[in-house]
């Protein structure tokens, strides 16, 4: 008797179309991980230094604790408590030096040669760069050294801090102050652009290790073909021709080291960690907030409605509220219709909330403004009509260029046109005070109007998520 499953082991199984057997399926490289090694913060007001052997040795195995720091003090001439602070960086084989005066600083800058035992030991230190400043990037002659270019390179609308060259290549990194990189500078007499610097992963081609340059490798290998990493036989000639296939160190392909088509080149910004009071405060904030979930989590179950379930054959809808379902308001607006057909709500006046003190103020000096304004009408009209106007002088003419009729006529006229111009004038002052008195009054009615818009603005939406949250309750408690 066969066990269960021989038939279906014996049968190979059916290959799909189009797939790929996982060996020819090449697994895509992965870049280096690399991170700088963390270090103390620096203080505002020092001067930070970087020593860099200028020889092949191991930095970590030479010196021994505190044998870096004592080299330091013996060639600065200071003593034990001098403003120097120093933090040796093993895995890059330099040493970073923190001073707070410019004499200690312009010592260390430069080739300097520190003693370690009997030893002679020869370094080149460069300031690095803090607050206020930028880096760019120029392009140089071979030739050129730090310093041929601090007096070659000119910027003519700020000023250069700084002027590093790297190595033997044909760039340099300019320090300039501000946080604006210029566009172009003076590099003898001539207009050169800068580029943006950005700072690089450090690999070593001489050991085949990330993390340091190759002017600094503390542990160099001979016999490593510096392209493609195989163990190749030295020559008086040089290496001996195998075949070589650069592969970077960086993102594994096939390419030199470092080169500018290399994707993982640049180091790429990291967020520094949270410290530990930082993470006190943020595990402070997340306790409410989980102890909130877990209280949503122990509610009952039995207040919340139950979902109704619709027939068979007919669609859910969601259920509306009606009109009975909100309480009706106490005093409910009029609703007018329009030419258009439209109904709107009529304008009607509402008086102020007693949570407004300062608008019930308001109002009620302008209620006594308008009742004084219309006693000083009534009592103007009153004064006007209780006293009549007073005789004009008749104009006086010559009696002897016309005759006695005429004389009668013309002094009947003149009395009754002066009587006239007088009533005339009389009552256009009249017309003008109360136009005056009627454009305050209208004033004061557009104010007392926009007044009571704002309450009316004020009152309308809280009344409005009262009764809303007044229905909701009710709806909650008949289901």
């Amino acid at each position: 008797m066969k066990p269960r499953g021989s038939t279906a082991a014996a049968q190979p199984q059916a290959r799909k179309t189009g797939s790929t057997p996982a060996a020819c399926v090449e697994s895509p490289r992965k870049l280096a991980t690399w991170k700088p090694t963390h270090m103390p913060r620096i203080r505002s007001d020092e001067l930070v230094i970087v020593l860099k052997p200028k020889i092949t040795m191991d930095l970590h195995a030479a010196f021994g604790p505190g044998g870096i720091g004592t080299a330091v003090q013996r060639f600065t001439g200071s003593t034990t408590n001098a403003g120097i602070s120093m933090w040796p960086v093993w895995n890059r084989n330099i040493v970073v030096v923190g001073v707070k005066t410019e004499s200690l600083a312009s010592k260390l800058i430069g080739d300097i040669t520190l003693t370690i035992g009997d030893r002679q030991v020869p370094f080149q230190g460069h300031l690095k760069s803090a607050g206020e400043t930028c880096k760019g990037v120029v392009t140089v002659t071979d030739n050129e050294t730090s310093e041929s270019l601090r007096r070659k390179l000119e910027w003519i609308d700020g000023e250069i801090l700084y002027v590093r060259k790297l190595g033997t290549s044909n760039v340099a990194v300019v320090t300039s102050k501000g946080r604006r990189v210029p566009r172009f500078i003076h590099y003898c007499c001539e207009n050169v652009p800068v580029r943006y610097y950005k700072k690089t992963v450090p690999a070593c081609y001489r050991c085949g290790t990330v993390g340091h340059r190759p002017d600094a490798c503390p542990n160099p290998d001979n016999q490593r073909c510096i392209h493609c990493g195989a163990k190749v036989e030295l020559t008086l000639e040089g290496p001996v021709k195998h075949d070589c296939q650069p592969e970077c160190l960086i993102c594994g392909e096939n390419r030199f080291t470092g080169s500018a088509q290399c994707i993982g080149k640049f180091r790429k910004a990291w967020k520094p960690a949270l410290t530990q009071r930082q993470h006190g405060l943020k595990n402070k904030q997340e306790e409410p907030s989980a102890a909130l979930r877990s209280d949503e989590k122990a509610k009952p179950m039995h207040n919340k409605p139950k979902p109704i379930k619709a027939p068979a054959g007919q669609k859910s809808r969601p259920s509306t509220f009606g009109a009975e379902d909100f309480p009706s308001l106490a005093n409910p607006p009029k609703q007018v219709s329009n030419w258009v057909g439209v109904s709107s709500q009529s304008p009607t006046t509402t008086t102020a909330s007693p949570s407004n003190p300062e608008i019930l103020k308001q109002l009620e000096a302008m209620k006594k403004r308008i009742e004084t304004l219309e006693r000083e009408n009534r009592a103007l009209k009153a004064s006007q009509a209780a006293t009549p106007p007073p005789p004009s002088e008749p104009v006086a003419m010559h009696t002897s260029d016309c005759s006695d009729d005429e004389q009668d006529t013309q002094s009947d006229v003149s009395g009754n046109t002066s009587v006239s111009k007088t009533v005339v004038g009389a009552s256009n002052d009249i017309e003008g005070r109360l136009s005056r008195l009627e454009a305050k009054l209208e004033e004061q009615s557009k104010m007392i109007l926009e007044q009571t818009k704002l309450t009316v603005q004020d009152i309308i939406p809280q009344q409005l998520n009262l009764s809303v949250q007044a229905a909701m309750q009710d709806l909650k408690q008949s289901v």
